[in-house]
């Protein structure tokens, strides 16, 4: 028959037994978690060979989502000196969602303020008329041209400057910036930015992935590691 003492021994060297594989499952994972799915080894050391499996099967392209604002100072370098290099460079592993709106505030009264003035709303929203007419491969070098120039000049200068992108669309566009078409999807841009989850949008440009907003020092880092982070993202899932 086992003594009480002898109980309490084995019952502290069980728990000990426990603590210690434990321990060892922890400690096996060293690595950061930017890493885990590079290889087979690494995954299975930190307990996610099933999730970086998933990832890598599913063959649908990374979604992009970039949350900004027309006369953000940072905002236009991203997109004047990065956005346009990136797409054409990852196009087919990436499925790219402009969103105009960034830190403008709908009003009780239902106008629109944003952080930049009347300008910024005005190109806002006639951004978001390119957007709804055309598709992003077309959107995306008027824009381009649209941040070089309202750098400089008016937004009706500058949609008059590089009309040539949406030549065919011009008409449609035009009625779409002049009416409540252009209002309405400015409403639909501050939906789509407040709904964001799981941080909330707080500064632009912003970078959301498949649906997912990572913190504000994440998204710093990504911003500039954008083509590494799609380059990496595209040999994982061989797109």
């Amino acid at each position: 028959m086992m003594t009480r003492s002898a109980s309490m021994a084995t019952s502290v060297s069980f728990v000990f037994l426990i603590v210690l594989a434990v321990s060892s499952i922890v400690s096996a994972c060293n690595i950061p978690p930017d890493f885990w799915c590079d290889t087979a080894e690494a995954a299975q050391r930190c307990g996610v060979a099933h999730q970086c499996e998933s990832f890598k099967r599913d063959r649908r392209p990374i979604k992009l989502t970039l949350m900004f604002e027309a006369l953000c100072p940072y905002c236009q370098k991203f997109i004047t000196h990065q956005l346009g290099n990136i797409y054409n460079q990852f196009q087919n592993a990436m499925e790219l969602e402009l969103v105009p709106w960034g830190n403008s505030r709908l009003l009780r009264n239902g106008q629109i303020s944003c952080n930049h003035g009347q300008k910024e709303c005005d190109a806002n929203r006639l951004m978001s008329c390119v957007i709804d007419a055309v598709k992003v491969k077309q959107a995306l070098p008027f824009i381009v041209c649209l941040e070089r120039e309202l750098s400089r000049n008016n937004v009706e200068y500058a949609f008059s400057h590089c009309s040539g992108f949406v030549r065919n669309h011009y008409r449609n566009i035009r009625q779409c910036f002049d009416g409540e078409r252009g209002r309405q999807l400015q409403r639909q841009a501050a939906h789509r930015t407040s709904t964001i989850r799981a941080n909330p949008i707080l500064e632009v440009p912003y970078l959301v992935y498949n649906d997912y907003s990572p913190n504000m020092d994440a998204n710093a880092i990504s911003t500039l590691a954008l083509p590494q982070l799609l380059q990496k993202w595209k040999a994982y899932k061989r797109l």
